[in-house]
């Protein structure tokens, strides 16, 4: 028998070396860059352990503006905060404690280990180079986040507002707030942590994305949206007589009307006077399927695709609406549902953008140390949600809804511009109601949306809806 020429063994070895060491490459690779899990914690190590030696990158306001920065002191670098109404969104970075808001989701570009750059990372990981930081720009217009902060005026509660073309947040206050400084500098993080972890009110959590609270009339707009696309005629008449019973099996239950309203009403009117009996009616006209379908389209009951962690909400403790009385109570915004500023900003920024439901974002690029991009945060559109001429007639309602004679959201109308709104008075278990209002304008051609929602309001959406008014001011430029 004859042996194989011994080049042939040779290339054989060569390749089964090769073989073997790609395989280790990809396995030291993975557990190295370990994409799902720890590029995604905030407590990875290898994101903090040069937080004292060297700077992080900057992190920048939409007009170039430092948000957070790195200073040197006594014991190294900390991080310095310039607007305390941010806590929530561009977060902390601590040793002990981790990091959280913009500092956890772009951690490794603000070490110099973007995703964009591989030369760096490999550079870093492996031959632990010290690589400069990136810097990350955020959406954030300074004038519309402190007049947001100024409006909602410490109140608990949370005010978020979007860029519609783009999903872009342009501005968000939760409150109450925290010192991020005091959580990332080691001569005090113990004691700011153990008093913000400690507080009842919860400062850390950013109520703008993460909070969950009934909505109230503003879901209208979802129950508006699934009976359109069922082929309601938004002009027909429905009868309204307070209280409405739908049968004797409901027993004691009855929708009520906010006005004791006996009459016909059409959507518009609906609107202006958040009548629930119309859009009970509505919703058991159409079913229970039809109003889960358009929930799930909006959003309703998902976590939103962001970068930064939001919360999931929810439709009903079940996810269906597996009975006649719930269906009719979640049509005016009532029944089991939760739901987060953030979804309902989206909500409204789906109808100002003509039925295509955004993608919400807080950082816009990733810069080189020169200034130059290394990649742009534009995520698109998620989905259309409803056709064009459905959101064209809900826009309508919605600017009947804060225009119109006797319209409950008067209080979010500006002089020389067409507002459309919807206010929302949302019973909860926790005391008296929470207050909210969403809005956009101009109405035909939005540059901003907000959604506004103040905790325990003792005039509810009466409260917010001047707060959401002088939120759009500011991001008009008025």
């Amino acid at each position: 028998m004859t042996s194989p020429p011994i080049g042939l063994n040779i290339r054989r070895l060569t390749l089964l070396i090769a073989l073997a060491f790609l395989a280790t490459s990809v396995g030291v690779g993975y557990w190295t860059l370990d994409v799902a899990g720890l590029q995604g914690d905030p407590y990875d190590p290898r994101l903090y352990a040069t937080l004292r030696d060297r700077p992080r990158g900057t992190i920048l306001a939409a007009n170039g503006t430092e948000l957070a920065r790195s200073e040197r002191g006594p014991n190294g670098y900390v991080r310095r905060y310039a607007d305390r109404s941010l806590a929530q969104v561009v977060g902390h970075a601590s040793l002990t404690y981790g990091a959280s808001g913009i500092e956890a989701a772009y951690a490794e570009s603000l070490i110099g280990q973007d995703a964009a750059d591989p030369v760096s990372q490999w550079r870093a990981r492996y031959l632990g180079e010290a690589t400069e930081p990136a810097r990350v720009q955020t959406a954030i217009v300074p004038a519309v986040q402190r007049a947001a902060a100024a409006a909602l005026r410490g109140r608990r509660g949370a005010i978020v507002v979007l860029d519609p073309k783009t999903g872009a947040v342009i501005a968000s206050v939760s409150q109450p707030d925290y010192d991020a400084a005091r959580v990332g500098d080691p001569a005090t993080e113990e004691e700011a942590w153990r008093q913000v972890t400690e507080n009842a009110d919860r400062p850390l959590l950013d109520r703008a994305r993460q909070g969950l609270y009934p909505p109230g009339s503003i879901f209208k707009i979802v129950t508006a949206a699934a009976a359109l696309e069922s082929g309601v005629d938004p002009k027909a008449k429905v009868r309204v007589d307070h209280p409405f019973r739908a049968d004797p099996s409901w027993g004691n239950y009855s929708v009520k009307s906010v006005t004791g309203a006996h009459g016909d009403f059409d959507m518009n009117t609906a609107f202006v006077r958040s009548e629930n009996i119309y859009f009970a009616k509505l919703a058991l006209q159409i079913g229970a399927d039809r109003l889960e379908e358009y929930a799930a389209r909006f959003g309703i009951g998902a976590t939103p695709r962001c970068e930064l962690p939001a919360a999931r909400g929810q439709l009903s403790i079940s996810g269906d609406l597996d009975r006649p009385i719930l269906v009719a109570d979640t049509a005016f915004g009532q029944g089991e549902l939760l739901v987060s500023p953030l979804q309902m900003a989206l909500v409204a920024a789906t109808i100002a953008r003509g039925g295509s439901l955004p993608t919400p974002h807080y950082g816009t690029a990733v810069l080189a140390p020169s200034g130059d991009p290394l990649r742009l945060v534009e995520p698109g559109a998620a989905a259309q949600v409803v056709s064009p001429e459905t959101a064209i007639t809900i826009g309508t309602a919605l600017v009947a809804a804060v225009n119109a004679p006797g319209a409950f959201a008067a209080g979010a109308r500006i002089p020389g511009v067409i507002v459309a709104g919807k206010t929302g008075t949302a019973e909860t278990p926790s005391g008296a109601p929470h207050g909210w209002f969403v809005g956009f304008a101009p109405a035909q051609d939005a540059v901003a949306v907000v959604a506004v929602v103040i905790e325990n309001s003792p005039k509810g959406g009466e409260d917010a809806a001047p707060v959401g008014a002088a939120v759009l001011r500011a991001a008009l430029g008025r």
